[in-house]
């Protein structure tokens, strides 16, 4: 078991506080962005951006190069679908990131990237973060 680095926060605590936060602010803002402009601003909508950032360039270094936003979107069906929904029900486009991010654990359809164990859905935003 390894101590933490002064100044680092766990795994655990960075889920923990990352991921209800992005879960409420995109129910909050998104129905305010369309598909096109949501890579542009959903890093405003994240507590941590620069660790979004980070984590998103490393899960870019490990797919083919070239891969753009239009992409990722097509790769995740959940941030597609919330994104379309969103502008409508952005209750709806809450639970459907929610969901997908439930959906991706239980198939299995994770990432690692520096240990960290993702949900394709979540890598994918965090990409999108580090493309815009």
């Amino acid at each position: 078991m390894r101590l933490p680095v002064a100044g680092s926060i766990s795994r655990r605590l960075f889920v923990r506080g990352t991921i209800p936060a992005l879960i409420v602010s995109l129910t909050i803002a998104l129905p305010w962005l369309t598909r096109s402009a949501a890579p542009a601003t959903l890093g405003a909508l994240l507590r941590h951006r620069a660790s979004a950032e980070r984590i998103g360039r490393r899960y870019l270094a490990t797919l083919p190069a070239g891969t753009d936003k239009s992409r990722l979107f097509a790769m995740s069906p959940a941030l597609d679908h919330a994104l379309r929904a969103v502008r409508h029900r952005p209750e709806v486009a809450a639970d459907l990131l929610r969901q997908g991010i439930k959906d991706d654990f239980r198939r299995a359809d994770t990432v690692i990237v520096d240990g960290w164990v993702l949900g394709a859905t979540e890598a994918r935003l965090c990409a999108l973060v580090a493309l815009a």
